[in-house]
């Protein structure tokens, strides 16, 4: 999108007077007034004055804008949007009332074609920036905007001005916690859980957690929803004061639910303490599509249930018709596997370094009767690719690594091993393109799928296909 012509300079300073030819001078307090003229990776707006780059946050492309500088250096500054001076057609007002205070979404204020534009390009630019490849990239395929995320954690605060115990999200870059009511990304059952919490903590004068003084006993609140809801207390601390009166108030709003606690009384950003005890509830199988399975608290699990089932229909697609060994790294408790081993007669050996994850997998796959089919080993994805040969008879290869993507070593030996395919799930497309650059002198794109798992915020999912060339 082209911006709109203006009578105005592309970039004007309204305080300290400066001319445009003297950008290298801005600094923080600075007030710019100027046209938008493209998107950034992390859907922020950005003004251009002779190639130096202004970014700021909920500004769109085409629009004038405001804005105060917060930050600068010689090559680049960023700004707060004080305001819209010409609004973009596409400005859409944002459902959630916390929308700009907390850090959960990013893109609220963007209607839902230019999001998926912003995410199609954030994709298509990262390959050619980092790959140096040019790729067709469609839109993502998409769900419910809202009310589609089946897990929060928020993080509990005390309130010194009001004397009470608050839940929220952190606001952008900072530990500062905004209160809320409800969370409309996840649902309406979020207000009730807040409700409920809070009413207890404030009657029965339940300490939180100070990151100054480690004391205090509640840390975070960590709830998954699917059939019903699965909450952990993670405290600082071995056990819940007048833990009767809060199971009593979580009957009254969901009827059926479980409640563990995680104790967790190190001085770290990590929510989870390394375990986590049931305290009320049982646990039950929960819903993953092709089959059920019990999700433990800490489990991974896609955050956006209907648009993680359309992912596995992708994947399952790039196996179609292949009846032999597969390799997976980065496999984890097993749930993809289990999804295309149900909907394949392909062979699987996952590699997953965690071994409360291997053992978690390992009990999946027996269950579900795919034992002679699915082996998994608890080793390091490097280790087991340089022991991996060539011979070994596997054609294909499937990664899900975390957002660093996958070691260039892991890689590399990937290349050796004599894989015709390589599946590749990436949550940032930054990384994922730097792979995509280490894997070009080998493989070929043959396909790529975004995925909106997470609407409102710039964060995209990617199915990206590689074949190797016919002359490797």
């Amino acid at each position: 999108m082209s911006p709109q012509k203006q009578n105005i300079p592309k970039l004007r300073i309204c305080s300290g007077f400066l001319k445009e030819e003297e950008v290298a001078d801005i600094k923080s307090g600075d007030i710019i007034e100027g046209v938008v003229s493209s998107f950034a990776s992390g859907g922020e707006g950005v003004i251009k004055a002779d190639r130096f780059p202004i970014f700021v946050p909920f500004a769109l492309v085409g629009e004038v804008v405001r804005a105060r500088v917060t930050f600068a250096k010689k090559d680049v500054a960023f700004g707060e949007l004080l305001e819209v001076v010409s609004p973009s057609p596409d400005r859409v007002k944002p459902v959630c009332p916390y929308f700009g205070k907390c850090g959960g979404c990013d893109l609220q204020h963007m209607s839902l074609r230019l999001q998926h534009e912003v995410k199609r390009d954030a994709v298509r630019d990262a390959f050619g920036k980092f790959a140096g490849m040019k790729v067709d990239v469609p839109l993502p395929i998409a769900g419910a905007p809202y009310a589609y995320r089946n897990k929060l954690a928020l993080p509990f605060s005390f309130n010194k001005r009001s004397g009470r115990v608050t839940l929220g999200f952190y606001e952008r870059r900072s530990h500062k916690v905004v209160p809320i009511k409800w969370c409309p990304a996840c649902g309406e059952w979020t207000g009730d859980l807040i409700d409920a919490l809070m009413s207890w903590a404030n009657e029965y004068g339940i300490s939180v957690y100070d990151e100054g003084t480690r004391r205090g006993l509640l840390r975070h609140a960590v709830a998954r929803m699917l059939k019903m809801l699965s909450l952990t207390l993670v405290i600082n601390g071995d056990d819940i004061p007048h833990a009767d009166a809060l199971i009593e108030r979580l009957k009254q709003k969901f009827g059926e639910f479980c409640l563990y606690i995680s104790s967790n009384t190190q001085n770290t950003n990590v929510i989870f303490g390394d375990s986590v005890k049931l305290v009320y509830g049982e646990e039950k199988p929960q819903n993953l599509g092709k089959f059920s399975a019990v999700i433990s608290p800490k489990s991974f699990l896609q955050v956006n249930s209907e648009v993680r089932d359309m992912l596995y229909d992708g994947v399952a697609a790039a196996l179609e018709g292949y009846d032999g060994d597969v390799v997976e790294l980065y496999s984890g408790v097993g749930l993809l596997t289990a999804q295309l081993a149900l909907r394949s007669k392909a062979r699987f050996t996952c590699a997953e370094i965690e071994s409360s994850a291997t053992r978690d997998a390992k009990e999946l796959m027996e269950r579900l009767s795919l034992g002679d089919r699915v082996e998994c080993i608890n080793i390091d994805a490097l280790k087991f690719m340089r022991g991996f040969k060539a011979n070994d008879g596997a054609r294909i290869l499937l990664v899900d690594p975390p957002r660093k993507g996958c070691a260039r070593e892991v890689l590399e030996a990937a290349m050796e091993a004599g894989f015709e395919r390589i599946v590749y799930i990436s949550c940032d497309p930054m990384t994922l393109a730097r792979d995509a650059g280490i894997l070009k002198d080998s493989f070929d794109v043959s396909e790529i799928r975004l995925y909106d798992m997470f609407p409102q915020t710039a964060g995209v999912e990617t199915l990206c296909v590689f074949e190797r060339k016919k002359n490797d």
